[in-house]
């Protein structure tokens, strides 16, 4: 039974069964001395009525010895209807037999103390197992009042056999998760704030400068017509700028939440790298960029096709805004058991030493970066997409030498 398992029981049962068993052999022993001084008592009065009958019938000795030692049933009743003129008879009580009034008594006084002193012990011990169970759930709910005043260090006690053991493991568990959500919710809170600071920095200027322009449109009316067009793009493209910005900051705020669910399934990686490279094919072509592509059509690995494929945009958005004209960029791909390793790379402008560890830092804008459209957010949420399936990515390069950059996605399902 599992209420075995608890100390306080072992402990309180053990030490009850030893005081049952002391308490049942000192009984024992009372009985055996009552039993021996009763034997003597009929000793004695046996041997004074063989006395006294002997003395006055001294011919009948042998009958009279043998009636006591070898057999009384022939003169049983006989000596029982002589006894019962005067009351003496089996139904006689110990208290009335004058015999054994006196020891009788002793007897029962001794039984009494020794059940009285046993019920005494028995009762100090429930009292002190109750009093041990009691003081350790008493330090159980100072410790909970204590999580619930933020205090979430853990409780003694947790490693102990029993319920009380794995109450107080299940408290500090308890606590321990509270604390975890206590402080996620801090950092959420820091994040919200950190996110709205950040949004207002990137829409400042675009923002500021769609409200210059406007006004100088609204109040110059002998502004050139060609004046007038090139104010016009150039509010396109703030506006440009703003739309993939927005965008953009809604994707990380989503990530960032961990409110986006991937739907990862077994896919082909040719389809994904296609679906990413579609969206700049236009741009690629302004550029004189020519994007190439090798590898296994064949290879499959387990990621969410639409998230995979805004990931690889990005990196490859990326090349292309540090490559030169009439340059190219490479993607290629290969598995093993395990993963698929995806490898993009270009023979572009290369990013320095000091700027590797931190191109992946949200907001981060390389040295090299002259888009508009760039704000250093591409590349944090391509981390955070392929790490969000159980993938990894890491970055390589020389300033002057171009980037490669390695991406592995797993070929079985990690949750």
């Amino acid at each position: 039974m599992r209420l075995f398992k608890n100390k306080e029981v072992q402990l309180t049962i053990g030490i009850l069964l030893v005081l049952l068993i002391v308490l049942g052999t000192i009984l024992v022993c009372i009985f055996g001395s009552f039993a021996r001084t009763a034997n003597t008592v009929q000793l004695k009065q046996n041997m004074a009525v063989i006395g006294a009958l002997t003395k006055k019938y001294p011919q009948l000795e042998e009958d009279i010895v043998n009636n006591y030692t070898k057999g009384f049933q022939n003169n049983y009743e006989y000596g029982r209807d002589i006894l019962e003129k005067y009351s003496y008879n089996e139904s006689l009580s110990i208290d009335k037999n004058t015999a054994l009034q006196k020891d009788a008594m002793k007897s029962y006084i001794r039984i009494c103390v020794t059940i009285a002193i046993f019920a005494l012990l028995i009762a100090i011990l429930l009292i002190s197992a109750f009093n041990r169970v009691f003081s350790k759930i008493q330090k159980l709910s100072f410790k909970a009042e204590a999580v619930i005043e933020g205090q979430y260090s853990p409780a003694a006690g947790e490693m102990e056999e029993g319920d009380i053991g794995f109450l107080t493991y299940q408290i500090n568990t308890m606590a321990e998760r509270l604390g975890e959500n206590v402080q996620a919710l801090k950092n959420d809170k820091l994040f919200l704030k950190k996110l709205m600071t950040d949004i207002s920095h990137q829409l400042k200027t675009p923002l500021a400068s769609l409200i210059m322009f406007n006004d100088i449109l609204e109040n110059d009316k002998t502004m050139p017509e060609q004046e007038r067009i090139r104010f016009l793009s150039e509010s396109k493209n703030q506006l440009d700028r703003m739309e993939w910005l927005i965008k953009n900051m809604m994707k990380m705020a989503k990530l960032e939440a961990k409110v986006v669910e991937f739907d990862k399934k077994e896919a082909l990686i040719a389809g994904t790298v296609q679906r990413g490279i579609a969206a700049l094919q236009v741009i690629a072509s302004e550029r004189n960029i020519r994007i190439g592509v090798s590898g296994d059509e064949g290879v499959k690995a387990i990621h969410d096709i639409n998230w995979t494929a805004e990931a690889f945009s990005n990196i490859i958005k990326n090349s292309i805004e540090h490559s030169k004209s009439s340059s190219e960029i490479n993607i290629s791909w290969e598995e093993n058991n395990v993963f698929v390793q995806i490898v993009i790379s270009d023979n572009g402008t290369g990013i320095s030493r000091e700027e590797l560890p931190r191109i992946f830092d949200r907001f981060y804008k390389g040295s090299g970066s002259s888009s508009p459209t760039n704000v250093g957010i591409g590349l944090y949420i391509t981390k955070t997409i392929i790490e969000g399936q159980g993938g990894s990515i890491y970055a390589c390069s020389k300033e002057g030498q171009g980037a490669k950059f390695v991406i592995r996605l797993m070929k079985v399902l990690i949750s």
